[in-house]
């Protein structure tokens, strides 16, 4: 198998709503070790959201970037620190709740990847979005875990027409969340999927479901020659041109995988370079946090 390299990009649309709930970091050095990224939707309609998907994704990504410098994500066992980290970031929001620093009535979804060696580990909670696009296709590759998806099941199986479940007054209501406290569903599979040159991963919040897969899937190729930078802009464009109304926030992460260049180190190049960078983005978010929670994270675009 040829080696691979990775590039990303991120855009964010606040949408129709007067404050962005949204939360996201990625972080994929080329071939010089593993690419992480990690995306929460704050719980839409309740207290403190945006507090509460910010305090998820800085956790998580902080304990997948340690991990994956002790052990590669993608190999044997790598569900388990996925778990591990999601525990301690659901811990840290409870701690916060504990502390009165936000609303006891708060959480988000959550939907991290890591890539290295080639393949692709994820871990995702609630209803954001993890898509592969493949050869000018678009699959869906995490369980989402609200009421839509089992909605969408009764229609495959002739049980509800299709207008009546994308009418359906709880369709976006979750069936799991991370909220400090137990989560229901969890999904997280055993094996890591095997990447190909061209492949473009895609993460994003449920605000981006005003675009269909073909829609998606058009767009990826059409900018993927570009690079992510250009995909991620082009998402974010298409759903503030459907002008929908009540549009939620949308963030994306667009990964773009490419067959390495004969002097580019590859994807299996391991961690020992990456202790700086995690320093300094790791002391960054130390610092702001000291000024106070909710001055680092309102209106704050990660």
């Amino acid at each position: 198998m040829p080696e691979l390299v990775a590039e990303a990009a991120t855009a964010q649309h606040i949408g129709d709503r007067q404050r962005q709930e949204d939360a996201l970091i990625a972080h994929v050095p080329g071939g010089e070790g593993p690419g992480i990224a990690v995306l929460s939707d704050g719980m839409g309609g309740h207290d403190d959201g945006d507090l509460a998907s910010r305090i998820l994704v800085s956790e998580m990504f902080g304990e997948l970037f340690l991990s994956a410098a002790r052990q590669p994500l993608t190999q044997r066992g790598g569900d388990a620190l996925f778990r591990a980290a999601l525990d301690s970031a659901n811990t840290r929001l409870h701690q916060h709740i504990g502390a009165g620093c936000i609303s006891d009535d708060t959480g988000g979804t959550l939907v991290s990847v890591v890539l290295d060696e080639g393949r692709l580990r994820w871990l995702s909670v609630g209803d954001s979005l993890l898509y592969l696009c493949r050869g000018g296709s678009v699959k869906q590759l995490n369980q989402l875990h609200s009421m839509a998806a089992q909605l969408d099941l009764m229609v495959a199986q002739g049980a509800m027409d299709q207008s009546a479940a994308r009418s359906h007054p709880h369709r976006h209501c979750l069936t799991s969340a991370v909220t400090g406290r137990q989560i229901p569903r969890i999904d997280c599979p055993d094996q890591a999927l095997a990447l190909r040159a061209e492949d473009t991963v895609l993460l994003a919040s449920d605000g981006l479901n005003v675009l269909r897969s073909a829609e998606i899937a058009k767009l990826v190729a059409r900018h993927a020659g570009h690079g992510s930078a250009a995909i991620a802009r082009a998402l974010v464009a298409a759903v503030g041109a459907k002008a929908a109304p009540d549009q939620d926030n949308v963030s994306v992460v667009v990964i773009r995988v490419s067959a390495a260049p004969p002097s580019a180190p590859p994807l299996t190049a391991r961690l020992s370079a990456l202790a700086l960078p995690l320093r300094g983005l790791l002391g960054r978010a130390a610092g702001a946090w000291g000024d106070g929670l909710r001055a680092m994270t309102r209106g704050t675009r990660l």
